[in-house]
């Protein structure tokens, strides 16, 4: 089924994936304001790739989030990753760590630290211009004590 709107066509599921996002970015959004979530982000950009063809790269500092006391993040419910990205590389890791034991004698440990870093690598190319990333996760965090 196609849909017209501002004057370009789009199919069902293009539509509903779009809703669904919407939905997912005001969940996130109400997560965050309400402190049952923590956001963090990281982004580099590299200088253009010139006449001589020699790519750059770049490699953003740690972007580093920790749960409040008391809390853990949940590492099985993360929602993001890369959000805008060029060039011939382009990523950004999330780790986990510092785990704690979250009920006592069990060994089942979720972690209280999380860090994201940003690389890019600038196109093949005479003058094929600039390599970035940008890159955002929302985690959940769970009251353990």
């Amino acid at each position: 089924m196609l849909f017209k709107t501002n004057s370009k066509t789009v199919t069902a599921a293009a539509l509903a994936v779009s809703v669904s996002a919407s939905f997912a970015l005001a969940d996130d959004k109400a997560r965050l304001a309400a402190g049952t979530s923590q956001q963090v982000t990281c982004e580099c950009t590299t200088d253009a790739t010139g006449g001589d063809g020699v790519r750059h790269a770049c490699d953003s500092t740690p972007s580093i989030i920790n749960a409040p006391p008391n809390h853990v993040f949940n590492q099985n419910n993360v929602r993001g990753g890369e959000t805008s990205g060029n060039g011939d590389e382009h990523g950004c890791p999330l780790a986990f760590s510092k785990f704690v034991e979250v009920i006592p004698n069990t060994g089942l440990t979720q972690p209280t630290t999380a860090t994201t870093t940003c690389h890019a690598r600038g196109p093949s190319g005479h003058w094929a211009g600039r390599g970035w990333v940008s890159c955002t996760y929302v985690i959940d965090l769970v009251k353990y004590k």
